[in-house]
């Protein structure tokens, strides 16, 4: 991996292609060829993942004849999600919440609700606990 210095552009095959000051680029990389003095080896500083760690900016589009090879987004530290508990809210939030829930939702937030509390005022006269 080798990192930008400075930003700068060039024309290949007739299109400019731009670099950006930092920006990651792999040793193997066509631009080094000619323009090496404008890249150095990437340092660890505070708050910036170690070289190791470092992935290269991609490339917005491939060259005639390349397939492009996508990098998907990371997922999220914490990417489950709690489902909806009636059991944690008053009634009219379980209404309010059920207006905007698909079919399905509805059916497991109901189902929750029977199993729970019971409430007549979110169960209609199938409710009976409270």
């Amino acid at each position: 991996m080798k990192r930008c210095t400075e930003s700068f552009t060039i024309w290949r095959d007739g299109a400019p292609v731009a670099f950006t000051a930092g920006q990651l680029v792999d040793d193997k990389h066509p631009i080094l060829k000619s323009h090496k003095h404008l890249f150095a080896e990437p340092q660890a500083t505070a708050g910036h993942a170690p070289p190791a760690q470092l992935k290269p900016v991609e490339e917005a589009t491939a060259s005639p004849g390349e397939n492009r090879t996508l990098t998907p987004p990371a997922a999220p530290a914490d990417s489950s999600q709690t489902p909806f508990d009636p059991g944690e809210h008053t009634a009219p939030d379980v209404i309010e919440y059920l207006k905007g829930a698909d079919e399905e939702e509805r059916a497991r937030v109901l189902a929750a609700e029977a199993a729970g509390r019971g409430r007549k005022g979110i169960l209609g006269d199938a409710g009976s606990k409270e």
